[in-house]
């Protein structure tokens, strides 16, 4: 029993030394852990969640005989001007409708070449292609009544 107190009972240098050597210890414990622990890898390639829809695919798809892929185009307003400056509300391959102008780009390749009373003009790729208005327009747009061209006084 008399040992234990003997361990405990560091004077001067012992003591100095004891913390250096627990010091040295710890350090070259950490350093050895830094210097052998793995490499991080890089982390594995996300899958993109965003479709590639809005590139333009045509040149490609012309190399190998083909055009691109029609856009599906539905008429749901129509404004039209003798000047030539008209506007169309259409949606998109099935998406919510939006309003265009003449000469605005619908889809990648795809813009909106004329309007008229009843059709719109829709160049894909420089193929027009006319896209007639429904055949009653009051039952899908709400609120504004089309007035025939006879109904109008002078």
């Amino acid at each position: 029993m008399q040992i234990l107190p003997a361990l405990f009972r560091l004077e001067g240098p012992a003591w100095v030394r004891g913390v250096a050597v627990l010091a040295l210890a710890v350090g070259a414990g950490v350093w050895g852990a830094l210097l052998f622990a793995p490499a991080p890898r890089a982390l594995p390639p996300m899958l993109d969640s965003v479709s590639a829809s809005g590139q333009d695919t045509s040149a490609v798809a012309r190399w190998f005989g083909g055009g691109a892929l029609r856009v599906r185009v539905a008429v749901v307003g129509l404004i039209s001007a003798d000047n030539g400056r008209g506007a169309a509300l259409l949606a998109v391959n099935g998406a919510a409708a939006q309003a265009y102008r003449i000469g605005q780009t619908l889809a990648p390749g795809v813009t909106l070449a004329g309007v008229t009373p009843n059709a719109v003009s829709i160049n894909q790729d420089g193929v027009i292609e006319e896209v007639a208005m429904p055949a009653n327009p009051a039952s899908l747009v709400q609120g504004f009544i089309p007035v025939s061209s006879s109904g109008v006084r002078p």
